[in-house]
């Protein structure tokens, strides 16, 4: 075996082409969770329904309320 002292030399740019090539490029996705913003009215009604007695365990906080909420209207409009 032949050791070469010359230091090796990789190009990126070659392999991220050929990365592409056999990957595909990535798309650019804007961010899912983006901020919304909510009236602190329906917030307060938010937060009562989610401290009955009933809904304590299913909902653990406003925000996933809300996230299944709005799945629910969306599922349920097409």
């Amino acid at each position: 075996m032949v050791k070469s002292k010359a230091p090796i030399e990789i190009n990126l740019d070659g392999l991220k082409k050929i990365e592409d090539k056999i990957l595909g490029k990535k798309k650019k996705v804007r961010a899912r969770d983006a901020a919304v913003k909510v009236s602190s009215e329906l917030l307060a009604r938010v937060e009562e329904f989610i401290n009955l007695e009933e809904n304590k365990f299913k909902y653990a906080n406003r925000k996933q309320f809300i996230d299944l909420a709005v799945f629910e209207k969306l599922k349920r409009g097409k």
